[in-house]
C-alpha cells in the first residue's frame, strides 16, 4: 500500500467546515508560530532536539474544542482544557523526530484544525517549513571542498 503524500492530506481550502448553527472559524485562525527558529532552514539537530510550535489564540475557540495538529503526514490531537482568552497562545507543542515514526525532510506543511462535538469547524492557514536532513557545512569544510575541486577539477 502506498503511503499518502503531503498533497493528499492538505486541508481543503474551498470546503465549508461549519456545523449547522456554528460559524466556520477558519478565517479567525492564524498559522502556527515557530518562535526562534528559521523556518526556511530547520536543522537536523534542531528537529531531533525538539522545536516548539505555538498555536495562536482565536476568540472563536472554546474550552473543550479539540485541536488536531498536523506536521506533514504526522498528526496529534489535544483538547483545549484551560480557560481561553488569557494568553495569545493556547497551546505549545514540542515536535521531535525522536518520537515521530516517519520523519520527513525537505518541505513540510504544518497546520491545525479545530473540532467541536466531533465536527471540523475550522482549519488554520498552512505554514511550510524546510527541514534539512544533513548538517550545514562549516567554513573549514567549505574551504576543503573548494581546494579539492581546484586540485581535481573533473570530480
Amino acid at each position: 500500500m502506498d503511503k499518502p503524500t503531503q498533497d493528499d492530506i492538505l486541508p481543503p481550502t474551498h470546503k465549508t467546515t461549519a456545523l449547522p448553527g456554528q460559524p466556520d472559524i477558519s478565517s479567525s485562525l492564524k498559522a502556527p508560530i515557530v518562535p526562534g527558529i528559521n523556518t526556511d532552514a530547520i536543522t537536523c539537530e534542531q528537529i531531533h532536539a525538539g522545536i516548539s510550535i505555538h498555536i495562536p489564540y482565536s476568540p472563536l475557540m472554546q474550552r473543550e474544542d479539540l485541536l488536531v495538529f498536523h506536521w506533514g503526514l504526522h498528526q496529534s490531537s489535544t483538547p483545549l482544557l484551560h480557560p481561553l482568552g488569557s494568553s495569545t497562545v493556547v497551546r505549545i507543542l514540542c515536535i521531535t523526530y525522536n518520537l515521530i515514526p516517519h520523519p520527513q525532510y525537505g518541505p513540510v506543511d504544518i497546520y491545525y484544525e479545530i473540532h467541536r462535538a466531533s465536527h471540523l469547524i475550522g482549519t488554520s492557514p498552512v505554514l511550510r517549513v524546510m527541514v534539512n536532513k544533513h548538517a550545514p557545512l562549516t567554513s573549514r569544510q567549505r574551504r576543503r571542498k573548494r581546494s579539492m575541486k581546484r586540485r581535481h577539477p573533473g570530480k
